[in-house]
């Protein structure tokens, strides 16, 4: 009977660890590490004015050409909305939203005001947030805004800025 060796244990070990992370670990997202520009709408109900207060906002939007991994993803449509309080010079809201990949592929997203500045109803914003479901799950989302509103004295009326249009950027992180 040949001695007992440590240097033969160690691959051993090694190989049934391996397999047995292979088993027992969740299976892992799908890599993603896409920028696209686009242009984003969105609508007010009722229209932002220089008074806070609470306002519904529905947006739609598309993005491409996307750069990035997957490489097979090369556009996708945008649309939600969400709640919050919002006026011309400032607000936060929270949002969901769907992106529908070129692919036909979904992600849903969940995000929030990171930085907002709204100069005269124009509304400059960072909102970050995650995939929630679907594709890219778990991965991370930046949206980047800019939309310019053309009712140039409607913060300053009953009816509001009802509308706002811009170029955007997203990109979407994670493994």
């Amino acid at each position: 009977m040949r001695p007992f060796s440590h240097s033969r244990l160690a691959p051993l070990l090694s190989s049934f660890v391996a397999t047995l992370a292979l088993f027992a670990a969740p299976a892992s997202a799908e890599p993603v590490l896409l920028t696209c520009p686009g242009i984003v709408q969105a609508q007010y109900s009722p229209g932002m004015t220089n008074t806070p207060q609470v306002v519904t906002t529905a947006v739609s939007g598309t993005f491409g050409p996307c750069v990035g991994v997957p490489l097979s993803l090369l556009s996708a449509s945008f649309g939600g909305g969400g709640t919050g309080t919002l006026s011309c010079l400032a607000g936060s809201t929270q949002a969901s939203s769907q992106l529908t990949w070129s692919d036909g592929s979904v992600s849903n997203l969940s995000l929030s005001i990171l930085v907002t500045v709204r100069p005269l109803g124009e509304v400059v914003v960072a909102y970050s947030g995650t995939v929630a479901s679907g594709r890219f799950q778990g991965a991370n989302v930046l949206m980047t805004l800019v939309l310019a509103q053309t009712q140039v004295t409607g913060c300053f009326t009953a009816e509001g800025v009802t509308a706002t249009v811009g170029p955007t950027v997203l990109t979407i992180t994670g493994s």
